[in-house]
């Protein structure tokens, strides 16, 4: 690396990539600039990346899943060391709108997005409060899944699990297996839904208790002969499609919780019947994004080794080929594909 440079992959315009060289950050007195180990590709970047999102603009630096090492500190940061592994959470919230009072940050009014200092990158700089120390034994890895798992762990949240329930997680990407894995540490049983056989084979390894392939058995069939007739307690679905959602309510038991994890792209309207959510009781929720405290939660999962993240990862590809990894998210290739930056030993 040029002194006092580093490598970023820059998007000019959607679907335009290239390696170029820029200063390195100089932090802030309340800041931390971090040297990126691990950055990983969420469905979002790809998304974004393509021009599929009209709320991002460019050019920009894509990339909000990462570890890393603190490489240098504001002098009004006291609590962290340089070559700390830390995770970061890549949005600034304000702290003082409604929904940041309310304890809903991760809807802030008034959020600040780092438009040129994603973690596709070297480095990143941040406030020091959106920076999560690690415990040296972590996995870095592992660690740059604290993100994505904070938002799954949100979403849990919405079900209200109750040990001994049953929960369908339909889609078995990575976001529906960390799903899996945070409804079996809140106690509940889950039926793993995916119509690519790997995938239910993977969900089958991390423990669930029912896989089922919908284009090969009946959906409906199955959670009855599983569920003696009763239905699922709790769905989540991890998947961007109306139709799965409009399958799964009927599906449900008596007082029965669905949540809709996915955003649904290109926007679709969903047609329910509501004598079924009123006669049955049921309850529909959404969750998007996280707070610093599902992060927090998150981390402790990981770290605790109740949610194993690392084994997601079916690519492992240098920052260079970002590009490369990006038509592997969007064909649907394999599992998590991880961008490895400067690896465990930056």
């Amino acid at each position: 690396m040029t002194e006092n440079t580093m490598r970023v992959m820059w998007c000019e315009q959607p679907n335009q990539l290239e390696l170029r060289r820029v200063p390195i950050y100089e932090p802030q007195d309340d800041e931390v600039l971090v040297k990126v180990a691990f950055a990983a590709i969420c469905p979002w970047d790809v998304r974004a990346y393509s021009g599929l999102s009209s709320s991002v603009k460019f050019p920009r630096v894509l990339g909000h899943e990462l570890s890393g090492y603190v490489a240098a500190l504001g002098k009004n940061v006291k609590h962290l060391e340089i070559g700390q592994p830390v995770c970061a959470d890549m949005i600034v919230k304000c702290g003082t709108c409604r929904a940041c009072r309310s304890g809903r940050s991760n809807r802030c009014q008034r959020p600040t997005f780092q438009q040129f200092r994603g973690a596709y990158a070297d480095y990143i700089c941040l406030p020091h409060r959106n920076i999560f120390p690690l415990r040296k034994t972590t996995s870095m890895k592992a660690a740059a899944f604290m993100e994505p798992l904070a938002c799954v762990t949100r979403g849990q949240d919405m079900l209200r699990l109750y040990p001994g329930e049953i929960e369908l997680v339909a889609g078995a990407g990575p976001i529906g297996l960390m799903h899996l894995q945070v409804a079996r540490a809140f106690g509940a049983q889950v039926i793993v839904s995916d119509p690519i056989p790997e995938r239910l084979q993977k969900a089958q390894t991390l423990g669930a208790e029912w896989v089922v392939n919908p284009e090969v058995e009946n959906l409906e069939q199955f959670v009855k002969d599983i569920t003696h007739g009763w239905g699922v307690d709790a769905a989540v679905i991890t998947v961007g499609s109306s139709r799965l959602v409009e399958q799964a309510i009927p599906l449900l038991a008596p007082g029965g919780r669905l949540n809709i994890f996915a955003g649904i792209y290109p926007k679709d309207e969903l047609h329910i019947d509501p004598n079924l959510i009123h006669y049955g009781e049921f309850i529909l929720t959404g969750s998007a994004d996280s707070t610093q405290d599902d992060m927090a939660r998150a981390l402790s999962f990981i770290e605790n080794g109740q949610v194993d993240t690392a084994s997601l990862i079916s690519h492992l590809l240098p920052l260079e080929k970002l590009g490369e990894g990006f038509q592997l998210v969007k064909s649907r290739q394999g599992l998590k594909v991880m961008i490895e930056v400067n690896g465990e030993s930056a």
